[in-house]
């Protein structure tokens, strides 16, 4: 499995906005809502707020992954952001963030959910992947370097 059989165009966001930890989560869960109704009825903020109280999702160097298990949740989701502000998301080298990769679990999806979050820390180690992303004007040209292998 990899980025680009998980991340639909539409849970792209060139432009993701929200100056706050929690303003940036409803941010990438909306297109998620959208292309998932089921959702609707969960409030996803909350459990990923929940996450974030355990211990911060930010991973360094500019980037967080925050991820949750939703309960009903029937397969693994995943939405991407890049803000043009810098966000405090309490990241262990003391850096904000603006690169965001949201993954939604099922309840019984830890496997899958921790050789995803394996594969994105990866990358997002790579100084060239984070300023491609960073530098991308359009929703479609981050979509296209997200899902390049």
């Amino acid at each position: 499995m990899n980025i680009g059989e998980l991340l639909s165009r539409d849970a792209v966001l060139a432009d993701l906005k929200g100056k706050t930890k929690t303003e940036v989560l409803t941010g990438l869960v909306a297109p998620l809502l959208v292309l998932h109704p089921e959702l609707r009825s969960i409030d996803v903020v909350s459990i990923l707020n929940q996450r974030e109280e355990l211990g911060s999702t930010a991973v360094g160097e500019g980037v967080a992954i925050p991820h949750g298990k939703v309960p009903g949740l029937s397969q693994l989701l995943l939405a991407v952001g890049r803000s043009a502000e810098d966000i405090d998301f309490n990241a262990p080298d003391g850096q904000p963030c603006r690169i965001f990769f949201l993954i939604l679990v099922p309840e019984h999806g830890a496997g899958q959910h921790l050789r995803l979050l394996a594969q994105i820390a990866r990358r997002a180690k790579d100084p060239v992947f984070r300023r491609e992303v960073l530098l991308t004007e359009t929703a479609d040209q981050l979509w296209q370097t997200l899902v390049a292998p």
